[in-house]
């Protein structure tokens, strides 16, 4: 499938939107977006659709980079009803090479997250930034961290340690 089939309206049957075995759902709160969010919403889902192709997933991400769809991204991860969903469309967020850092501690509560997957894609955002952000927000993300009652300490270990050397550049 091609971008171009994912943005166009009579390429997706809305029967199977529903039915899990073909298609996975995630219902993006359109209200007051403007038709360059709704391309952004599309490409957003085109993420979740079953057996897209590397090549696929690439023109996907390079769409959105173009886009700068950073917080239409981070409001789809909010809004993602699984793990799947989440980890998918965090890994989107490092993937696209966009800068999340007006996000950063979004994704240094994630890093808490139960789920194996969602956790390290959230560490994986963070520790792909070009740069930390201001020792404030660097501050409160190591205070997230360190207080999280996560299981994945090995994630939470290395996210502290890549958060205090933030304090050292």
């Amino acid at each position: 499938m091609s971008i171009n089939e994912l943005l166009d309206e009579e390429g997706i049957d809305p029967q199977k939107l529903f039915d899990e075995t073909e298609y996975s759902t995630l219902v993006i709160n359109r209200d007051g977006f403007s038709k360059g969010d709704n391309a952004i919403a599309d490409l957003i889902e085109g993420l979740l659709l079953p057996n897209l192709s590397r090549e696929q997933n690439e023109e996907i991400f390079k769409a959105l980079k173009e886009k700068q769809a950073q917080a239409i991204l981070v409001q789809s991860i909010e809004l993602a009803e699984t793990n799947d969903e989440k980890a998918k469309l965090i890994a989107a967020c490092w993937e696209t090479g966009l800068d999340f850092n007006a996000y950063y501690l979004v994704f240094a509560a994630l890093a808490g997250h139960p789920d194996f997957m969602v956790a390290f894609e959230a560490f994986t955002v963070i520790e792909n930034a070009e740069h930390y952000p201001p020792p404030e927000i660097l501050a409160q993300a190591l205070s997230i961290v360190s207080n999280s009652t996560t299981k994945h300490t090995a994630i939470q270990k290395d996210l502290m340690q890549h958060l205090q050397n933030g304090f050292q550049e």
